[in-house]
């Protein structure tokens, strides 16, 4: 073939496109494509703008569809570079999710949909100052979070760039705060929000603005051009699992971004999660004093009546002695349960079953003060049915007394000067909020609350903190179910400026044993005893453990059987319905079989959502 003809062939692209199939789609194009550039594609009836992953010249020569003609969009460059290209693919092969998916994470829709040219053009390679080209890991466990950030801006003080991701917007704020001045000046602090500061944020960066980011789980996609030193810190918290699609853990993603760049990889925090413990051995350096940590047998409590709901929660006097010193000292107190609303489920009186969210099958709280029930999973929010939905009976009540139940009895604990919020995680507060409240707190109160409420430990003086359930994390099947109700005590013990020196309060059926040795004992102790189980039963850090979750049952039991024909363990627990967890040895075999149920043709039946836990 002569050159004249050559260079009048079309060139065939491999466009990430933002959706949820797994396919890329192939487009021509009649100038010469950019890997990771953009491109403006027809997509059904209307256009999206992708990123190119692969050209070739050659035909795919596929007789069941059209090869479409996509249009370059007048960009002066490729608007993601080549490393973080990788990085989104790799993302979408480990969590089993669409390219595309990741795609609208790692770039702004304002700038990946933007009908204006791409005007900055790839810094090149060598620009930013980086000393070594070799990864490397480094473990960093500290219960103090001033000692051990100190330790992590001294890592980055030498102007190499940068990227610091912490589980909090506000504890990236308090970090970048303590930046050296001329590191600084040259960093970036990424917003938690989207919209004009997300876009204005993405685009300094981009630009080279910027050589160092700091900030939530949002930050892992930030797009340096080059990076020399990656730090992921409390890095065990959940957090960094997200949770709407597409879920990812972005620990995971930013230890792969570290190997790509070829950077320092500094995973830090109070606490390692077990995949870290497993591959690193770090040790633990603190643990609480018995003085500071008590255990209070919860059969020993008074049982207080509960208006509307069948069960009841024990509250002992060791509770109510620890709330009123603490607050009378001027401090404040926590009353800590992970259960929102007035009452943690609504079920009928006749057949016992409880009132399940009709969207994704999970048990919904009862909101007292809003008259509705709220999912304690998606957050969907109906009103109370008139009666059971499965039996028709006409009485409902709520068991499982929540923070909202726990509130008279607060209130009446502590003198009416004194403060009594709750504070549940349901409500955005704004800077003058926070510092309001802050400032009714100086002179003593007591907050009911979720784990959320653990920030207040960063911003007020928490002498004490009471877990009112310790029990109740636990009750959930999940496998990691010991750990969340380990980290969020050891938390409690140690976050904020007064951390070690509060007292923290257990109340439990079984006080100081199972996963609660561990407190005293350190988190060595509570890993050693929680792998041991794990690795026996291959639970994740010893396998993957994928959730599969799919509204149309019968398309459920034919993925399960495609599933079990490649060899998988499928485990089918029936509740909630739709629910089913693989067993595997790696995603990869799972994509390969679920491949075809996320192809763009499927578009209009929808697809399963899927979970990956690696630890």
């Amino acid at each position: 073939m002569s050159p004249e003809k050559t260079e009048n062939l079309p060139w065939f692209c491999d466009v990430i496109i933002p959706g949820p199939w797994w396919n890329l789609l192939t487009y021509e194009l009649h100038c010469p494509p950019v890997r990771g550039g953009r491109l403006k594609t027809p997509v059904g009836r209307g256009f999206r703008y992708g990123i190119v992953d692969s050209f070739s010249r050659t035909s795919p020569g596929v007789a069941d569809f059209t090869v479409r003609e996509a249009a370059f969009p007048g960009d002066e460059g490729p608007l993601i570079t080549e490393k973080g290209l990788d990085l989104i693919k790799w993302s979408a092969e480990t969590f089993l999710c669409s390219a595309g998916d990741v795609l609208k994470v790692a770039v702004p829709p304002a700038i990946l949909s933007s009908a204006e040219p791409f005007k900055a053009r790839l810094l090149p390679a060598g620009t930013a100052k980086v000393n070594s080209n070799r990864y490397e890991e480094i473990f960093l466990y500290d219960c103090s979070s001033d000692s051990r950030w100190k330790k992590l801006a001294e890592s980055i003080a030498s102007g190499e760039p940068f990227l610091a991701l912490f589980p909090e917007q506000s504890l990236a704020a308090a970090f970048f705060d303590l930046l050296p001045p001329p590191v600084k000046e040259k960093s970036l602090l990424w917003p938690s929000t989207g919209g004009k500061k997300l876009r204005e944020a993405w685009l300094a960066v981009r630009q080279g603005k910027a050589t160092g980011v700091v900030g939530p789980p949002g930050a892992a996609f930030a797009p340096l051009p080059e990076v020399a030193s990656v730090i992921v810190d409390e890095e065990s918290s959940g957090a960094y699992r997200t949770y709407r699609r597409p879920f990812q853990n972005i620990r995971t993603v930013a230890g792969r971004r570290a190997a790509i760049e070829g950077a320092r990889l500094t995973l830090s925090g109070r606490l390692p999660s077990s995949k870290v413990y497993v591959r690193g051995a770090p040790r633990c350096n603190c643990r609480p004093s018995r003085e500071a940590l008590k255990f209070v047998d919860l059969r020993q409590g008074f049982l207080p009546e509960y208006p509307g709901v069948s069960d009841s929660l024990p509250l002992s006097a060791p509770l109510f002695r620890e709330t009123a010193k603490a607050v009378s000292a001027g401090r404040v107190a926590l009353w800590l349960l992970d259960r929102k609303g007035y009452a943690g489920e609504v079920a009928c009186e006749d057949c016992g079953s409880p009132v399940m969210c009709p969207s994704c099958g999970r048990i919904m709280a009862w909101r007292e003060k809003k008259k509705n029930l709220q999912c304690v999973s998606c957050g969907k929010i109906s009103p109370l049915p008139e009666g059971c939905p499965v039996c028709r009976g006409a009485i409902l009540k709520g068991k499982r007394p929540g923070l909202e139940a726990l509130y008279p009895v607060a209130r009446a604990s502590v003198s009416d000067d004194r403060p009594v919020l709750v504070w549940d995680g349901a409500k955005s507060w704004t800077k003058k909020e926070l510092r309001i409240v802050t400032k009714d707190l100086e002179g003593g109160g007591l907050i009911l609350g979720t784990r959320s409420a653990l920030s207040l430990c960063d911003r007020a003086d928490v002498g004490f903190a009471a877990w009112i359930d310790a029990d109740s994390e636990v009750r959930n099947v999940a496998f990691q179910a010991k750990f969340n109700a380990f980290s969020m005590v050891w938390e409690s013990c140690w976050r904020g400026s007064h951390g070690g020196t509060r007292v923290v309060l257990l109340q439990s059926r079984r006080p100081g044993s199972g996963w609660q040795r561990g407190l005293l004992m350190g988190w060595e102790r509570f890993w050693e005893e929680e792998l041991a189980e794990r690795k026996e039963l291959g639970l994740p850090p010893y396998s993957f453990l994928i959730e599969v979750n799919s509204s149309q049952l019968r398309r459920k039991e034919g993925i399960m059987a495609k599933l079990e024909e490649g060899g998988l363990v499928v485990l089918d627990p029936g509740d909630p319905p739709g629910t089913f967890w693989v067993e595997a040895p790696s995603p990869a075999r799972v994509r390969r079989i679920l491949a075809p149920y996320f192809s763009i043709k499927n578009s209009r039946s929808g697809f399963p959502e899927i979970t990956v836990w690696i630890d």
